[in-house]
C-alpha cells in the first residue's frame, strides 16, 4: 500500500470513530500529530432548555448535520442564561471532537450530565430557564505526521 493510500485509509478509519461510542476530546489525541486549529470559531444555538430538562439528542442531531461530511470539528459546549455568546457563561467542558456522524446521543448524554454539574457546582438550582451554545470549528490534522509511526 502506498503511503498516500494508507493516510486515506486511517483518516477514514478515525472519522468512523470520533464521538460514536464514547466522547473524543481534542486533548486525547496524540501530542505527536500535528493539529491545525486555524479559523474563525462559529455558533451553534441549541434550544433553550427549561430547568429539570434534557438538552434534547434531536438538537445535536441538527447540529451534527449541518456539518461537512468528511471533516473533523472541535466544538466547545457552553451555558447562557440569556443566549448571548459575548455575555459571562459557564464552558460545559473541554473542546469535543466531532463529525457528522458522530452519535448525537451519547453526546448529549455527555453534555446533560455536565450541565447537571454546572448547575450543582454552582448552586444554579433557581435557573428557570438557559441556553446551550456550540462554540465550533474545523479543524485539519496534518496526517503527513503519521509518516513517523509506519
Amino acid at each position: 500500500m502506498e503511503f498516500q493510500e494508507w493516510l486515506n485509509s486511517v483518516q477514514l478509519e478515525m472519522e468512523k470513530h470520533i464521538s460514536t461510542k464514547k466522547i473524543s476530546l481534542l486533548c486525547d489525541l496524540d501530542k505527536k500529530i500535528q493539529i491545525i486549529k486555524e479559523g474563525k470559531f462559529l455558533y451553534w444555538k441549541c434550544q433553550n432548555t427549561k430547568y429539570e430538562s434534557d438538552l434534547h439528542s434531536t438538537s445535536v442531531y441538527r447540529y451534527l448535520h449541518e456539518l461537512e461530511d468528511g471533516k473533523i470539528y472541535t466544538f466547545i459546549p457552553f451555558m447562557t442564561i440569556n443566549n448571548k455568546h459575548d455575555e459571562p457563561s459557564v464552558i460545559l467542558s473541554q473542546q469535543i471532537l466531532v463529525t457528522r456522524n458522530s452519535n448525537s446521543q451519547i453526546i448529549a448524554l455527555y453534555l446533560n450530565r455536565k450541565i447537571q454539574s454546572a448547575i450543582n457546582s454552582f448552586k444554579m438550582n433557581n435557573l428557570e430557564e438557559f441556553f446551550v451554545t456550540f462554540k465550533y470549528k474545523e479543524i485539519d490534522i496534518k496526517w503527513q505526521t503519521f509518516k513517523e509511526f509506519k
